[in-house]
């Protein structure tokens, strides 16, 4: 499938393929996947001034692992270490989950930092982070922790995703599909159904709906106001920049930046 946005311009890929949706520019993003094979993402995360990271589709090992990759500015650069998730922080520090839960924050210079804890999904601010457990609730959700004072304290409730604004405000989807956003110290819930969501900030949200498109996608959503408007195209995955402008992942793994 190629993804179709509906909209005049937008970002393939190669960030510097800024054109109309043409042929010309979707075998150029072709191209570069043919140029470093392997890459189209299972996971996406970024901060700013495009600082992105994915989790890509090359397998790492059988456990459920993918290798990493970042954005250099022209193409994606291989990194060291492996993961399932990832999040990326306003500043562009990237946290990974893998297949066992372990969780590590970037250090710089391609190297890790393991961080206590275990974690099924992870989603970061500024100085602020917050996981999905590894302890189910429930067929599908897991439990929510934070970090504060150098260790994790779980918070009520149960989530399948979740987000978290620049400021520190998480988002959060349980397996039902219900949308929530954390108001003071308790959940308030939000209208609408999703599947996955991304938040930047002034409480710009977006999500995948419940409703699937194309083969094994999902409807794009984006929140005006209390209401949900629907976007045209299907996508896998999605995250947002601090700003609010949103990535997401095709049908097929490559990136979009809308």
């Amino acid at each position: 499938m190629r993804f179709q946005l509906g909209r005049t311009i937008f970002k393939i890929i190669v960030l510097s393929c800024l054109a109309s949706v043409t042929t010309q520019c979707a075998d150029r993003a072709t191209s570069v996947q043919k140029q470093f094979p392997g890459v189209c993402a299972k996971d996406l995360g970024v901060g700013n001034n495009t600082s992105a990271w994915m989790v890509g589709c090359g397998k790492a090992n059988d456990a459920g692992d993918f290798y990493l990759f970042t954005w250099n500015g022209s193409k994606w650069d291989m990194m060291t270490g492996f993961g399932s998730d990832i999040a990326v922080e306003p500043n562009g520090t990237p946290w990974i989950t893998n297949s066992s839960g372990q969780i590590y924050r970037g250090k710089g210079n391609n190297q890790w930092e393991q961080v206590a804890g275990c974690a099924r999904d992870i989603a970061v601010g500024n100085d602020s982070v917050w996981v999905l457990g590894c302890k189910q609730v429930g067929a599908k959700d897991f439990e929510i922790f934070s970090w504060q004072n150098s260790q994790w304290n779980q918070v009520e409730g149960a989530a399948a995703r979740i987000a978290v604004e620049p400021n520190g405000t998480p988002w959060i989807v349980n397996s039902s599909g219900q949308i929530y956003k954390r108001s003071g110290n308790s959940w308030q819930q939000i209208s609408g159904c999703a599947k996955d969501i991304g938040v930047g900030e002034n409480g710009s949200a977006w999500i995948l709906g419940c409703k699937p498109a194309g083969a094994g996608g999902f409807e794009i959503l984006s929140r005006q106001g209390s209401k949900w408007t629907t976007l045209p195209g299907a996508a896998t995955g999605i995250a947002v920049e601090p700003n609010g402008t949103p990535w997401v992942i095709s049908i097929e793994g490559k990136v979009f930046r809308l």
